[in-house]
């Protein structure tokens, strides 16, 4: 029905037509793979930014804490009838709003 020339270049554009449509999906497997990198790179960069964002503000406060903490005990230690007295008062306030 076909000659052997026609189906010689059948057989052959059939062949090309594979291996195009081969180096097409290995072009994008690789595409794929290198956009799967990039974004893992991208997280793991955004993941270390956050993480160090967190780490500074935990010192920051932590170091806040202390400054307070260490302005309080001066200041009781510098005027301890007044601390003992706005502890008392502090003392009576909350102990009425909590009875009713």
């Amino acid at each position: 029905m076909f000659s052997t020339t026609t189906k010689e270049f059948a057989a052959a554009t059939k062949d090309s037509a594979a291996d195009d449509v081969r180096s097409a999906a290995n072009k994008a497997k690789r595409d794929v793979n290198n956009g799967a990198d990039r974004a893992e790179s991208n997280v793991i960069d955004a993941a270390s930014h956050a993480g160090q964002r967190v780490r500074d503000f935990i010192d920051n406060t932590s170091d806040k804490i202390h400054n307070a903490s260490d302005k309080v005990k001066n200041e009781v230690n510098d005027n301890p009838m007044q601390s003992t007295l706005i502890a008392l008062g502090a003392g009576f306030v909350l102990g009425m709003l909590f009875r009713r």
